[in-house]
């Protein structure tokens, strides 16, 4: 017997497993910023790269690489301070207007 079976004789998840879909989704929800980013930078690449080969003849191979990656990561950075400050936004506005509870009228 494994160590594991010891552990977790049914060899079902334990209570607080989350499965990685739902995990995905819920850091999706918690900061669309970061997979808009990441595609933002994706999409950067992707387009570096198709045009590597029409780059103008007296740029260097390095330095359009560079150029490239300054102007991807710049998308991917810039994505992630809006989702910062949508984040400080939603937290001051909770702050500053409670929601009513339902129910609770004086």
């Amino acid at each position: 017997m494994a160590p594991t079976d010891m552990l977790n004789p049914a060899n079902s998840p334990p209570p607080d497993f989350e499965q990685t879909s739902s995990k995905t989704m819920r850091k999706i929800r918690e900061n669309p910023m970061v997979p808009i980013g990441m595609a933002g930078f994706f999409a950067a690449v992707a387009y570096g790269i198709r045009n590597f080969k029409n780059r103008p003849k007296s740029m260097t191979a390095s330095m359009y690489i560079m150029r490239f990656r300054v102007f991807a990561q710049s998308i991917a950075v810039g994505a992630m301070g809006i989702g910062i400050g949508f984040s400080i936004a939603k937290q001051h506005y909770k702050k500053t207007h409670p929601e009513k509870v339902h129910g609770s009228e004086q």
